[in-house]
């Protein structure tokens, strides 16, 4: 492995480098931490820059009584949430072809686990690690607020289920033609960091600055005072973060180095990266740069999709730039919010049990077709999401060009 986490790609391409040759396994499992939830399984047939892999944001589950959110307008089923994991991963280990990989996009266990209340944290996670283990293929487990509810930046540091801890970005390879880019939306954050991490003194300084109700402890104060009709400035609450200028450059590099070599690109952010595919108020407060990197003539196109959670109600917004926008809906509000993503040439198709279960169903968003994935599974829902017709590839080609005809002009001119 280095550090920019390639060897999450290698563990991708696993099965078809060692077939069933399990006993090589444990041996890996011990010299490559962290290998999250890998087995033997069957080797993935998948084309070239074709692949799969599930989805689910927000198991948030607790063994708790059913509650509700921050500003006690939503309930929330702590309990029901575990079992929809469980379901989930019933689901995907009856498709017919296996997943890549399942995206668990953060908030696994929620925040009342936590010391100061459940004193549950490490039995909640157990038992949802535990589902996601069943899976024949590893899980890329995200960072969200409740992740930081339950531990601190050095713990999660030390933690097997993720790839870094403390500083959670990196990017591998799936297919192909194809990268993810992780993202950690909580790097500039009042929660997870010691008190004197530059990073929570920034968050400080920003939360003074752009929401005076927040106390510097992130937990006093009426957050929300004066905040109702203040647009998108209501993303300045403890709950969101910010990635950090280190974060957004590394990203632009990644970017950068997708476009170069033609590939596209799906980045994962458990908190939202555009306030079209929210409520409008849980962006990360760098949203804007971290859309202006998306949009910059560097990435030269290659993002495909951002894909999210954070916000259980969920969301979908396609941009100008022809970037799809996902924001999955949480378990823990109910119905089957888990499916699907198959990566196919044009297009991405989400299947899940019900569709609007997992996306919902707004404007903008395409309407669901109902299809048989294999008698095992019976019918369920897909909906296509078509890429955009000017890929990164044919962008740097173009600019290739442009280069070269400018480069001969400059000699005839010589």
């Amino acid at each position: 492995r280095n550090d920019d986490g390639d060897h999450l790609s290698m563990i991708c391409k696993l099965p078809k480098l060692l077939g069933n040759s399990s006993n090589l396994l444990p041996k890996l499992r011990l010299r490559m931490s962290p290998l999250p939830f890998w087995k033997t399984g069957t080797p993935t047939s998948y084309s070239a820059g074709e692949f799969s892999f599930g989805i689910i944001a927000d198991v948030q589950w607790a063994d708790a009584p059913d509650g509700y959110n921050y500003a006690r307008t939503v309930r929330r089923c702590y309990r029901a949430s575990l079992t929809t994991l469980g379901d989930a991963v019933d689901w995907w280990l009856r498709l017919p072809e296996p997943p890549l990989f399942v995206a668990q996009l953060g908030d696994l266990i929620d925040g009342v686990n936590n010391e100061a209340q459940l004193g549950q944290t490490d039995l909640a996670l157990k038992l949802a690690l535990d589902h996601l283990g069943r899976l024949p293929c590893p899980s890329v487990n995200l960072v969200g607020n409740h992740e930081l509810y339950n531990f601190d930046r050095r713990q999660l540091a030390e933690a097997w289920w993720l790839q870094h801890g403390d500083k959670e970005y990196y990017s591998f390879f799936p297919a192909e033609g194809w990268r993810v880019v992780v993202l950690d939306s909580y790097q500039i954050s009042l929660i997870g960091h010691s008190e004197d991490d530059p990073r929570r003194l920034e968050a400080v300084e920003i939360l003074a600055r752009e929401n005076p109700n927040v106390s510097p402890d992130g937990k006093d104060g009426d957050w929300f005072t004066g905040m109702e009709d203040a647009g998108h400035q209501r993303r300045f609450m403890p709950f969101n973060g910010g990635f950090g200028r280190e974060q957004l450059d590394w990203f632009r590099s990644e970017l950068k180095a997708a476009a170069e070599v033609g590939e596209r690109v799906l980045v994962m952010s458990h908190v939202i990266i555009h306030p079209e595919a929210c409520g409008g108020s849980t962006m990360t407060w760098d949203y804007e740069e971290a859309l202006n990197v998306i949009r910059s003539d560097e990435a030269a196109g290659c993002v495909a999709a951002v894909l999210c959670g954070h916000d259980h109600s969920g969301n979908y917004h396609r941009d100008e730039f022809g970037v799809h926008h996902c924001t999955f809906k949480s378990p823990l509000s109910g119905g089957k919010a888990f499916g699907l993503m198959k990566v196919e040439a044009g297009y991405l198709e989400i299947q899940a049990p019900t569709i609007n279960d997992l996306l919902p169903d707004v404007e903008g968003r395409p309407s669901p077709t109902t299809i048989n994935n294999g008698s095992v599974l019976g019918p369920c829902e897909s909906l296509k999401l078509q890429l955009s017709d000017v890929d990164a590839s044919l962008v740097m080609e173009e600019k290739k060009i442009s280069t070269s005809t400018i480069a001969d002009q400059e000699i005839v001119a010589a």
